[in-house]
């Protein structure tokens, strides 16, 4: 028996918009997932599809929820710590937790962006199961940013860009830091899982605007005003 989980701000969205019969959207999700999972190992080669259907397990921080639940946490705001964060992880179907990271953008510093709330990105396969963990950036709206970072050489609305071009280049601008040792594989893959994911609610109707700095190698997502994604540069993002 298959076990499908999306992230759950992705997974509203499509509640919102789908038009398909839900046993279509599904199966169509398995397929465009099959055929999109890189392998870092590879040289980020897509992986041949088999008969089986992968497993994903895909778990979103929600500041909210960390915040509301661990009231303790602002004693860790500082995300400048040089202590190693304590994780969790006795099973991939649990929450890998961290500490030191600001529970909103309005706690956090301003030389970069921050992820937030508690999670750690986090991303293992076992087989066909596939864990992916990654941040979430409460309170980063477009004009946050453009105070952050300045105005974006391009500012994209166009769902053919998400849909066409976002993935490809994302692949490359990940490729490019782990291989300049900026990120962990376990990184590289829980990031690019995240674009992935992007295309295929914009592939649902899906309406995103992204920002796009230095060329296109850095690259951020926002839905409704709401910072989703950004390329795991560390010049412009800090998360653990």
């Amino acid at each position: 028996m298959i076990e499908w989980k999306i992230n759950p701000l992705v997974e509203r969205n499509i509640m919102k918009k789908q038009t398909l019969p839900l046993f279509f959207t599904l199966s169509l999700s398995l397929l465009f997932l099959s055929a999109c999972v890189p392998d870092l190992k590879i040289n980020f080669k897509k992986e041949p599809t088999t008969t089986s259907s992968k497993k994903k397990t895909t778990k979103k921080s929600s500041s909210s929820r960390s915040s509301s639940s661990n009231p303790s946490s602002n004693s860790s705001s500082s995300s400048h710590s040089s202590s190693s964060p304590s994780t969790n992880t006795n099973t991939t179907s649990e929450l890998i937790t961290t500490e030191g990271l600001p529970r909103n953008a309005q706690e956090a510093p301003n030389d970069k962006i921050y992820a937030t709330g508690n999670l750690k990105v986090a991303y293992s396969r076992n087989d066909d199961n596939i864990f992916v963990q990654s941040p979430d950036y409460e309170g980063y709206t477009t004009a946050l940013v453009k105070k952050i970072l300045g105005n974006p050489e391009k500012q994209v609305t166009d769902p053919a860009y998400i849909n066409e071009s976002f993935q490809n280049i994302e692949l490359e601008n990940i490729k490019k830091l782990y291989h300049e040792g900026k990120i962990t594989e376990e990184q590289a893959h829980a990031f690019l899982m995240g674009a992935v994911d992007l295309k295929q609610a914009s592939k649902f109707g899906i309406d995103y605007t992204i920002y796009t700095y230095k060329n296109n190698t850095i690259q951020l997502v926002f839905e409704n005003d709401r910072l989703l994604y950004i390329t795991p540069n560390s010049d412009v993002v800090f998360f653990k």
